[in-house]
């Protein structure tokens, strides 16, 4: 009998070693979220022959929703995250591109973003502003189609004229 229990005891710990170790090897790898087959592909907003597909990749605690990008049928967009903020114009649309990985800093994301523009015409991606130091954006439509981003980070607000809008 005391054979018996000292092999479970022992079968026991052999267990939970070998539980741990996984767990700690699990915690080493890094997330994917591109690669996450949790989470489809949608459209987010498409042109006649182009569709701007987007991902799910996660959200800040009390925070924006961040995702990946791509276009089809020719993906122009690699891995990088983006907000869930966009603004569609005939020609393409534009977008909010993160320039830190959320994922790794988590929480003590701070906000450092890119204002691009994606030219479906040219399937190219121009980079129009960057160091916005917000999450939270509007585009406002003034006289002769001028257009400005409103940026808040709940302290500040800063608007930003989009003054080669028409020529991207």
């Amino acid at each position: 009998m005391e054979t018996v229990t000292i092999g479970y005891i022992v079968i026991g710990i052999l267990v939970v070693v070998l539980l741990l170790q996984r767990k700690q090897i699990d915690k080493n790898s890094e997330y994917d979220s591109y690669a996450d087959e949790k989470n489809e592909w949608a459209i987010l907003t498409s042109f006649s022959e182009l569709k701007l597909l987007s991902k799910y990749a996660g959200e800040l605690r009390f925070g924006p929703a961040f995702i990946h990008l791509k276009t089809e049928p020719k993906n122009t967009f690699g891995k990088e995250f983006f907000g869930d903020w966009f603004f569609r114009t005939e020609d393409g649309v534009y977008l909010q591109k993160w320039n830190s990985n959320p994922i790794k800093s988590g929480v003590h994301t701070r906000a450092n973003n890119d204002l691009i523009y994606y030219d479906r015409l040219k399937n190219k991606i121009e980079v129009l502003e960057t160091g916005i130091k917000s999450f939270h954006w509007t585009m406002e439509k003034g006289e002769n189609n001028e257009l400005t981003l409103i940026s808040d980070n709940g302290k500040t607000e800063n608007r930003i004229k989009i003054t080669n809008a028409n020529n991207v």
